[in-house]
């Protein structure tokens, strides 16, 4: 008798414990965290530095498309394929320095409005959210969690095939 009350305390125990992971990992995150991270954000790489080891830019070239006095809006195209998966999106905006914390990045994916159907190989995000690949984005390090999450969730812009394969564009 002793035992069976023993495993009725751990199990509820244990049902207490992933009851209060769950509710804690949906929490939403600082705000701090969803901040448009800044070209000068640290992060492993920079997308000029994707513009010369993959496109072959000059770093002239690579720092003159970004550049705002130069006349650019300082925005690049954010390429998706349909070998893209949605950690593949959140790694490399990341690695890259678009967004500050993968996590908290996911939690504004999945808590922003989606208002756009999306096509049947759209990646899925959240419970309703769809991101269409075969799109590109308009993104930069200026824009917040949020602003990034609306972008690829409600504005893809379409292309019809993939003649560069690359991730990122001017």
């Amino acid at each position: 008798m002793a035992m069976k009350r023993w495993f009725a305390v751990l199990a509820v125990l244990i049902l207490v414990v992933v009851a209060s992971i769950f509710v804690f990992s949906k929490q939403k995150p600082s705000e701090e965290l969803l901040k448009a991270p800044g070209k000068d954000f640290p992060s492993a790489k920079k997308v000029e530095n994707y513009f010369t080891e993959t496109m072959h830019m000059t770093s002239a070239d690579a720092a003159n498309v970004r550049s705002k006095a130069k006349g650019y809006d300082g925005k690049i195209s954010f390429r998706l394929t349909d070998k893209t998966t949605l950690q593949a999106v959140v790694s490399n905006l990341y690695y890259y320095g678009f967004i500050r914390d993968e996590k908290s990045f996911t939690y504004a994916l999945e808590n922003t409005k989606d208002t756009v159907v999306g096509k049947s190989n759209a990646l899925k995000v959240g419970k309703s959210g769809t991101i269409d690949v075969g799109a590109y984005y308009r993104i930069s390090e200026d824009m917040d969690a949020w602003q990034i999450a609306d972008e690829l969730l409600n504005k893809p812009t379409y292309f019809a095939y993939d003649e560069y394969n690359y991730m990122f564009m001017p």
